[in-house]
């Protein structure tokens, strides 16, 4: 079954209950998410009958100097949704997307799973744990008092020192977030990766689903955050702070802010995703921890569709690179 309009893919999406359709699984996000690398061509395949449906959104990239394409899913989670959980049905409609991917050339398929979805149950390739991350519930009456005592106290230190929050337009936001965020970038010495181009920004928010952030004292803006928003889950995407910022707690008052916000949208899910790498110290996991003490795996997926010239081409990269490759897409930097 070949792959979709972007128009059909929406229609199909929207088909799907509420804790299903994360921002990050919309089709609108994988086109804005390409535009962090013209390489990436957003892709949409559907498995419907009349009983059901399965939507899988991806990234086509070829593999540079070879005659395959490798598929991806979008910066954060992404994955196939499914309105059914029959094995039988699942089954069909991976192997319709196997045998597409195979004619086309697709050597491999790498996946990152949405931690609240779960949706790795629908994935028809191998799955591997990789770390936790943390949830909200933002059904609770009062979240200020379920975080910990150091959320608690890092949020009255930002109030005290008159921190506010102000949500604002995309023309607004834009440069004053780019500044802080690649500052931030910056300190940390970040790889390429964390770096997007100023069309990925434009487009990302323009879209109604994504609510932009700042903090501010008095007119110094002194933090930024990005979050997306759909119909029943909230995301932690982007954020960045000044040194000032840091010190006064900038991005605890914005996590709450944003809770609140979460809140009186519907949400009853605000995922704040997991540390920089599995540890179970990561300073960025301890400081996402103070918010909440619920848990979520993140999972990730392989499939490899052509065996034979994928081993081909890890064993040239062990000859080259005198180490045996431990990441999927191995040869992409």
């Amino acid at each position: 079954m070949p792959p979709v309009s972007y128009q059909k893919a929406l229609e199909i999406f929207d088909r799907f209950n509420d804790l299903q359709k994360a921002p990050s699984l919309h089709p609108y996000y994988l086109v804005a998410d390409a535009k962090r690398d013209p390489a990436l061509e957003p892709t949409f395949f559907v498995y419907e009958s009349d009983e059901a449906c399965v939507y899988h959104g991806f990234h086509l990239a070829a593999v540079e100097g070879t005659s395959y394409y490798d598929v991806q899913s979008p910066y954060g989670y992404g994955g196939l949704i499914a309105s059914s959980d029959d094995r039988a049905y699942l089954s069909q409609a991976w192997s319709e997307h196997a045998v597409w991917c195979q004619e086309h050339k697709i050597m491999v398929e790498f996946i990152r799973f949405h931690p609240i979805v779960k949706n790795w149950h629908y994935f028809g390739g191998e799955v591997f744990d990789d770390r936790q991350t943390v949830w909200l519930d933002l059904s609770k009456e009062n979240l200020f008092m379920s975080y910990s005592t150091r959320a608690r106290t890092a949020i009255r230190k930002a109030l005290k020192n008159g921190l506010q929050v102000e949500w604002w337009s995309r023309d607004d936001f834009l440069p004053v977030f780019l500044n802080i965020y690649h500052g931030a970038m910056n300190e940390k010495n970040a790889e390429n990766m964390y770096y997007f181009s100023l069309e990925y920004y434009y487009t990302l928010f323009s879209w109604d689903q994504a609510k932009l952030a700042v903090c501010k004292v008095n007119d110094d803006i002194v933090g930024g955050a990005v979050f997306l928003v759909g119909p029943g889950i909230m995301e932690y995407h982007l954020a960045g702070a000044t040194p000032l910022g840091k010190k006064l707690s900038a991005h605890n008052l914005l996590i709450h802010e944003a809770a609140l916000y979460g809140q009186r949208a519907g949400c009853t899910i605000m995922h704040l995703g997991g540390g920089t790498d599995a540890g179970p110290d990561n300073p960025l996991l301890f400081f996402k921890s103070s918010f909440s003490n619920l848990r979520a795996d993140f999972k990730i997926g392989r499939n490899i569709f052509l065996p034979e010239a994928y081993q081909a081409m890890k064993a040239a990269w062990k000859k080259e690179h005198c180490q045996t490759a431990r990441r999927v897409l191995f040869y992409r930097l």
